[in-house]
């Protein structure tokens, strides 16, 4: 009797870390991630944020993605992305997308739309968990390193979706 096997390998749920935001849209984006443990490597700086990319723009550095199984570790674990209607001297509309990496999937949501400029920075709360976010559009595999790419769709919204970066 001969007995095969056979072992698949799958890199689930490793570190995503976000390392280049490109802004290909028509208005200004944002992408932040606050996550509790930051507050020992950042001192108190628990939210990390590009500033605000205009059209056309770039962000290079560093962001991990953080991880949330439920409402209560969303609460302190999240990225979130904003992208905003107007010019930064006046206040206008933005729109705020919510995340979260889980097991092998990085998943995002609007969370809310509401009129603010874009010196305020958007928190969120555990009651704005959607357990049912759809995953990212693009590379949604947790694991490795990503840029994140805005885009304007042919109904005149911005999306997003994440790439894997090639080593």
């Amino acid at each position: 009797m001969l007995i095969i096997g056979s072992c698949v390998l799958v890199q689930a749920g490793g570190v995503t870390n976000i390392k280049e935001v490109i802004n290909k849209s028509s208005k200004p984006v944002r992408v932040s991630c606050y996550d509790n443990k930051t507050l020992l490597e950042n001192g108190h700086r628990n939210m990390l944020t590009t500033s605000v990319i205009a059209s056309g723009g770039d962000w290079r550095g560093e962001m991990w993605v953080p991880w949330a199984d439920n409402k209560n570790q969303f609460r302190s674990h999240f990225f979130s992305v904003e992208i905003f209607d107007g010019s930064p001297a006046r206040a206008g509309r933005v729109q705020i997308f919510g995340g979260y990496q889980t097991g092998e999937e990085i998943r995002s949501s609007l969370i809310r739309t509401r009129t603010t400029n874009q010196g305020e920075v958007h928190y969120l709360v555990e009651d704005e968990y959607n357990a049912s976010a759809p995953r990212v559009e693009g590379e949604w595999r947790s694991g490795g390193d990503r840029r994140i790419v805005f885009f304007d769709r042919p109904d005149h919204t911005v999306g997003f979706k994440f790439e894997r970066l090639g080593r």
